[in-house]
């Protein structure tokens, strides 16, 4: 299950985030790195963009910390 935190939610709405947008990244991505926090974070493509979605996993969810979208090309894979 994807559970969202209320700050999750809260800065998808001012992103212009969908949940679907947020599900088709953890769906599809098969890279998966982790911040200094321990945090997962999984990206991809959508609309021209970089979908960046932080998360953790706790037993068999999936806890959606916070998500943003960037056109920084550090984070474009090569």
């Amino acid at each position: 299950m994807i559970i969202f935190t209320k700050h999750a939610l809260e800065r998808m709405k001012q992103r212009a985030i969908t949940r679907d947008e947020v599900v088709q990244v953890l769906s599809l991505s098969k890279e998966k790195l982790t911040d200094d926090l321990g945090h997962s974070i999984v990206q991809n493509n959508v609309n021209g963009m970089i979908l960046r979605v932080f998360f953790v996993e706790r037993d068999e969810n999936i806890i959606v910390i916070t998500a943003y979208k960037t056109s920084k090309e550090k984070y474009r894979k090569k």
